[in-house]
């Protein structure tokens, strides 16, 4: 009896640590993707703006949302496969249109009520009064 008694005790620490490191890997895909979302959002701010494409900044996010992806398969598959197609789109935007990335759900304000949904499952995902189109690269 004292054998399993202390067989158990050797496990339960295990079990206990395996709700923060699901937590923490979780909170690292989606620190993840916020990066990607920011960066993206702050490169469309910027053409708007004026400032023009970059090619140095569209390698940053091809990077940021091959990053994404990767953590991100063990949390919501899906959500992975479009931040990888998203990294795809980043590198070659020019081979889709709007109704691939609409059919991908890889434009922006799609992947971010994604993110927030995994962020906060339980609130409802906003959604914004004016549809914004996202610039061509």
């Amino acid at each position: 009896m004292s054998e399993i008694i202390g067989g158990l005790f050797g496990v339960v620490p295990n079990l206990l640590a395996l709700p923060k490191e699901r937590r923490e890997l979780r909170d690292n895909a989606l620190r993840e993707i916020l990066v990607a979302l920011d960066e993206t959002y702050l490169y469309y701010r910027d053409i708007e703006r004026g400032k023009g494409r970059s090619d140095d900044r569209e390698a940053l996010l091809v990077r940021y949302w091959s990053a994404a992806a990767i953590p991100m398969r063990h949390i919501d598959r899906d959500l992975a496969q479009r931040c990888d197609q998203k990294a795809e789109y980043c590198l070659n935007p020019d081979t889709y249109d709007a109704d691939a990335v609409k059919e991908l759900g890889i434009g922006l304000e799609s992947v971010r009520n994604a993110y927030r949904t995994l962020l906060n499952p339980r609130s409802l995902v906003h959604k914004p009064s004016a549809v914004r189109r996202e610039p061509r690269l």
